[in-house]
């Protein structure tokens, strides 16, 4: 082409067909609407391309002399190249910048403008307007996501949207759509400060139940040892009217006595004169005396027997009365678990679904970069600048494994009535991610304590019966292998059908004690792929998931709940730099960075609220499809080193995981299954 070859821009009238785009580096050329041709510039070189402006492809004509747009092409400029294009042969083609529209928001805690997500920027009134702009003009269209990502890419200009969806669908959607859609479910965000209000009003809530509880169970002690006061009393007063009874019958046994010994009251013989009558032999006044005893003792015999009834009836109420507050407080205590569960799931919806911790290991010698501003803040210091991070939890080094534990409890208890639970650790090679999965021997991990607690809590469950079976892969060079099969026959595969993602051959082992659960560990120990690096002395050269499936079947409803428990010992990134992986080591490195990042892909997907998620770019993410499609709970564990000599690290896994709790993965679905009908039922 000459140099008196002009430039002009691809029009199709008003039919828009795109807008190019930048993702990741890679330019997709698309034609350009003739009407913003004047607001077009050419690079003057690749480093003055904002931040917020995209790139537009000139295409110059052979065939045409004469200049189109206002501004001269820069020949000679990096940008400048050529293709081919049929019906016009070579054509020279140049980048130039062009201003565009982001929607943006502040980040209180980074002090950070962030790109704002979709669902959000639905809610503003300046793209409100233009949603409605559009869909006037469109009857057809009821989908405002969509139309809210296609202002996006028309840099907010409703007319262009209107012309790309004329262009595509025709006049289809001037017709209104016979589909009536509620959108009220897909603004599923809510603000920052109000997440916080709800959790807090949750948070007071609980404590409030709590403390009628402890009221309860107080009230509850009172009354049974007035109880035991009353029972006492009783045991006295029958031991007093025991003691009256038997002095009673003494009593009478002398009155008895001493009518025996009473003279006859018949009429006495005649004795001569001279001899002297005889003086009675019981004293009449001792005799009023004994009567006057006796009656005094009927009398307190039978103040004591009406004592004695009204004490025992006072009793039988007040023990009538401790029976009913005793079911009554069984009830609230039965309403009390209920709430407190919902009330445990609730923040973890609002929160996305997706908790992360923060875990650093302890620092062997060196500098340390690391400090804790609080129990969810982590800095980072690096070349004199101070960065803060912050998580749902930090654990500084001295945290021990029960304290990791008690931390991600609550979600794992979950499993038990039949949630979805994954638990990942992601960090850098050296990082402690095993040690906090697994542990040693003597300092158990995540797993080996989860698995034991499950076990404890099924075991003490009346009228649930349950059955847990365990099964362990190991993704190798991005093949599944069993870890708990006597006899492997070779690498497994991953079946899809439907949304059931499985693997067929996979070995379960059913879980009934912790021998089960240990002598499982064991053979995982030695079939498991480590080796050494130069950056650690035993480094995971695979990904190992354990999952343990909670079945649970009530006797009394015949309701079956299906859990799952997933946890998830990512290996670490490898730098071949820095590990020296030669042969086999670095297929093995290449293949787990691939993995690694796919998963990134995945999260920055969902992060972008992205219409389709790569899920099977490897085994790794096709196996957490269930658990990263919005139906289960999600925790992950990133995992740092405090050494400074490794900060760029550090701050590159503190930045993922800082990006996973803006991640929303939707509702969570508790899994129930009804009764079976029995042949009695038939």
């Amino acid at each position: 082409m000459g140099s008196g070859a002009s430039m002009r821009e691809v029009k199709n009238g008003d039919n828009l067909l795109g807008q190019a785009e930048r993702d990741s580096g890679d330019v997709s050329v698309n034609a350009a609407d003739g009407r913003y041709g004047s607001r077009l510039r050419p690079f003057t070189s690749p480093g003055t391309a904002s931040s917020q402006s995209a790139a537009k492809c000139v295409v110059m004509d052979n065939s045409s002399q004469q200049e189109v747009t206002s501004e001269q092409a820069v020949t000679e400029d990096d940008w400048a190249s050529g293709i081919y294009i049929q019906g016009k042969g070579t054509v020279m083609t140049n980048m130039f910048e062009e201003k565009a529209k982001v929607c943006k928001y502040l980040d209180a805690e980074s002090g950070l403008w962030v790109l704002l997500p979709l669902q959000w920027e639905m809610n503003i009134d300046f793209v409100s307007e233009r949603i409605k702009q559009v869909m006037g003009a469109l009857p057809g269209l009821v989908d405002q996501k969509e139309i809210t990502a296609a202002l996006r890419q028309c840099n907010y200009d409703p007319d262009k949207v209107i012309s790309v969806y004329l262009t595509t669908f025709g006049d289809v959607l001037f017709r209104p759509s016979a589909v009536e859609q509620n959108h009220s479910e897909l603004n599923l965000f809510r603000s920052h400060s109000e997440k916080d209000s709800v959790i807090e009003d949750l948070r007071q809530n609980l404590q409030t139940e709590e403390k009628e509880a402890e009221n309860q169970f107080q009230r509850n002690s009172n009354l049974a040892h007035e109880a035991l006061y009353l029972s006492d009393m009783v045991q006295h007063l029958n031991q007093r009217v025991a003691e009256l009874e038997a002095e009673q019958q003494d009593n009478l046994e002398k009155i008895t006595a001493l009518l025996n010994h009473r003279p006859p009251l018949s009429t006495p013989p005649t004795r001569p004169a001279s001899t002297p009558t005889p003086k009675p032999t019981m004293d009449l006044r001792q005799l009023h005396q004994v009567s006057r005893l006796t009656r005094e003792l009927s009398c307190s015999n039978k103040q004591l027997r009406s004592v004695v009834h009204q004490t025992l009836a006072d009793i039988q109420n007040q023990v009538e009365e401790a029976v009913g507050a005793l079911e009554e407080l069984r009830c609230l205590y039965r309403m009390e678990v209920l709430e407190r569960r919902a009330l445990n799931n609730e923040p973890l919806e609002l929160h996305g679904n997706i908790q992360v911790f923060c875990r650093f290991r302890r620092l062997s010698g060196g500098l340390s970069c690391l400090d804790t501003a609080s129990d969810q803040e982590l800095l980072v210091h690096n070349k004199g600048t101070t960065k803060k991070f912050t998580f749902d939890k930090v654990y500084p080094s001295n945290t021990t494994q029960e304290e990791v534990f008690e931390g991600a409890l609550p979600i794992i208890t979950s499993c038990v009535v039949g949630y979805k639970v994954c638990i990942l650790a992601y960090g850098q090679t050296g990082s402690g991610k095993t040690y906090t999965i697994t542990g040693t021997k003597d300092e158990p991990g995540l797993n080996i304590r989860s698995i034991r607690e499950l076990l404890r809590m099924c075991k003490g469950k009346e009228n649930m019966a349950y059955n847990l079976k365990i099964s362990m892969l190991e993704i190798y060079n991005d093949s599944l292998n069993d870890l708990l099969s006597v006899n492997p026959t070779g690498p497994l595969e991953v079946r899809t059908q439907g949304k059931v993602i499985s693997v067929p051959g996979l070995t379960h082992i059913e879980v009934r004690t912790e021998d089960d659960i240990l002598n499982a560990m064991e053979m995982v120990d030695k079939n498991r792929k480590i080796g050494s690096t130069k950056m650690n002395r035993e480094s995971s050269r695979s990904h190992l998931m354990l999952t343990l499936s909670v079945e649970g079947t009530d006797s009394v409803s015949g309701l079956t709940s299906c859990g799952t428990l997933t946890v998830c010992d990512l290996a670490g990134p490898k730098h071949i730099s820095k590990t020296e992986a030669k042969g086999q080591s670095l297929v093995e490195a290449a293949a787990i960075n691939r993995s690694l990042t796919s998963l990134r892909q995945v999260f920055t997907a969902l992060k972008s609220n992205a219409p389709h998620v790569p899920f099977r770019n490897s085994k790794l993410t096709h196996l957490l499809q269930p658990y990263l499609s919005g139906d289960a709970q999600c925790c992950v564990f990133v995992n740092v080193s405090p050494d400074v000599n490794h900060v760029v690290d550090t701050l590159n896994t503190l930045q993922f995981g800082y990006n996973l709790r803006q991640i929303a993965l939707g509702k969570i679905t508790q899994h129930i299954n009804p009764a079976k009908n029995t042949k009695a039922d038939k």
